[in-house]
């Protein structure tokens, strides 16, 4: 009967030291995954590796029209007159504009970390154009060219600076309200990512 209750005694022992490492080993292990999770430093260092994100893309159809008799002389609008010895030229014109985040001046100011280090917070600055251009091939059929009296008739270079002119205007333009929802939803999606990629499990996007 002695035998049985020390043996019982060294079982019961033996389990609770077993218990008592196992809850050790849980409670290293989440320290240690806690130091594992980047810092807002290393989050900065890796956005920033990105440089410019482009998040969404916008295409501008429009009509650029030339007409000399005009003091200026490059307009959207369709010309209502027309005098003798005038050029006019009405091009089509397609601009590709790209919209994301510059991400180089990215700074930790821009990430905040939850005291209980449970959720990432990144604040995206204004969104703007990363790249835009315009289509470079010219379509002589969709052209129009008409000049009248001693005038020569539009040439390819008149066309190009006619092309070159529309899509400056276009870069003029605030389109980004057209698409502002999009780039908001694919940053937020996009950065969210880049940030669970890295070991957070909880991050909050939030844009301007």
């Amino acid at each position: 009967m002695i035998k049985f209750q020390n043996s019982s005694i060294f079982k019961a022992s033996v389990l609770v030291c077993l218990m008592a490492f196992l809850l050790a080993g849980c409670h290293s292990g989440q320290k240690q995954q806690k130091i594992k999770l980047p810092s807002k430093a290393d989050i900065v260092s890796e956005l920033k590796q990105k440089a410019d994100i482009v998040t969404t893309e916008l295409k501008v159809r429009k009509v650029a029209i030339y007409d000399s008799s005009k003091s200026e002389k490059f307009t959207w609008k369709n010309p209502n007159t027309w005098k003798w010895g005038d050029q006019k030229c009405i091009i089509p014109i397609e601009v590709t504009l790209k919209y994301g985040y510059d991400l180089r001046n990215l700074s930790i100011k821009n990430v905040e970390i939850e005291e209980d280090s449970s959720i990432v917070v990144i604040h995206l600055p204004k969104p703007k154009i990363i790249d835009a251009g315009y289509n470079t091939y010219i379509d002589e059929g969709s052209i129009v060219k008409m000049s009248t009296g001693l005038r020569s008739e539009v040439g390819h270079a008149l066309q190009e600076e006619i092309r070159r002119k529309g899509y400056e205007a276009v870069l003029k333009d605030e389109l980004i309200s057209s698409v502002g929802e999009d780039v908001k939803r694919n940053a937020q999606t996009l950065f969210t990512s880049i940030v669970k990629g890295m070991g957070w499990k909880h991050v909050v996007v939030e844009v301007e």
